[in-house]
């Protein structure tokens, strides 16, 4: 029986990570200290600082889903999958981490990185460019009623970027988006600037070329987002590039600027070495979060589901 969500806790990509030498280096010796620093966050977590909130570990995920790239709502069940192959959803129990039912909804992907479901369809954006060479971005559009029926019959919106160059083509790889009222709204992992740029792309079926509206400094490459319609609440996550994993939070915006409104960014407590890479919540004050399979030579970590807490994170704006 697939386990609906009740918030029970207290208060307290294919996608691959490609590192210079350097920069494997010193993150195989932050993972090497990743024990050393889990024993020291062996306390209550009352005591932690908001500024620094932990993520709250439920369960390692089955090997099947070491590639987990997202999370999703709908109808009060989390639902995850892979970023490449066959396109698999997995139903998640929120209190175990164990996979409740499994759809295989009969195509493959090259690189899926978020789902975004706006009431009438869900949205599959098969759009992740970590090198920046694809030329065959999309986004599969699913009807509820044929998910629910079962027969599933997928639209394509096709789209590419109105400046990407070739010298600056890792700044448009892509890891989350939002499907809103009226469009869908895309937020790019730059792996050269460590920002976010947002792009707006019609919700119909065709090809086109995203518009760009803004740049969030978000500090990191932004791996996933969720969308509140009703709080008006958007929330990003990612890692720094020392795989620190953070929480980019937007509300009191008007429509969709995202740009405006209050910004508020904060560092999760976890140790180096949290690939984060899926978010979803109901209320936009707790939340799920799965980390993927994360391998070096020396270390891995494996994919897993956690919860986290954001009910005392402080007022003001932290970002300009």
């Amino acid at each position: 029986m697939i386990n609906k969500f009740t918030y029970t806790g207290s208060s307290t990509s294919m996608a691959r990570y490609f590192f210079p030498p350097v920069k494997a280096i010193v993150l195989m010796i932050l993972l090497l200290l990743c024990p050393v620093a889990s024993m020291a966050q062996d306390y209550d977590q009352e005591t932690v600082f908001y500024d620094n909130p932990l993520a709250s570990h439920i369960a390692y995920l089955p090997d099947q889903l070491s590639g987990t790239s997202t999370l999703f709502f709908l109808d009060g069940i989390l639902w995850t999958c892979n970023d490449h192959g066959p396109l698999v959803l997995y139903a998640l129990d929120t209190l175990v981490g164990a996979v409740d039912t499994s759809l295989d909804l009969g195509v493959k992907v090259y690189d899926l990185e978020a789902v975004s479901f706006d009431g009438d369809y869900i949205y599959f954006g098969d759009f992740g460019d970590n090198n920046g060479t694809r030329s065959d971005l999309r986004i599969l559009r699913l009807s509820r009623d044929a998910f629910l029926s079962g027969a599933y019959r997928f639209d394509t919106i096709r789209f590419s970027y109105p400046d990407r160059t070739k010298t600056m083509s890792r700044n448009f790889d892509c890891e989350a988006f939002v499907a809103t009222d009226d469009s869908l709204y895309l937020f790019t992992k730059q792996w050269l600037s460590h920002r976010s740029v947002c792009y707006a792309l019609p919700k119909q079926p065709g090809d086109y070329v995203a518009e760009r509206r803004f740049t969030l400094h978000t500090d990191g490459l932004v791996t996933d987002a969720c969308f509140l319609h009703e709080n008006r609440t958007l929330v990003l996550i990612g890692y720094s590039l020392v795989v620190k994993p953070f929480v980019f939070f937007i509300d009191h915006f008007d429509g969709a600027r995202f740009d405006q409104g209050r910004h508020r960014r904060v560092s999760l407590a976890n140790a180096f070495g949290n690939q984060m890479e899926g978010i979803a919540t109901l209320d936009g004050i707790h939340f799920f979060i799965t980390r993927e399979t994360l391998s070096l030579r020396v270390h891995t970590r494996r994919a897993s589901l956690s919860r986290l807490d954001l009910s005392g994170m402080p007022e003001e704006s932290n970002v300009r």
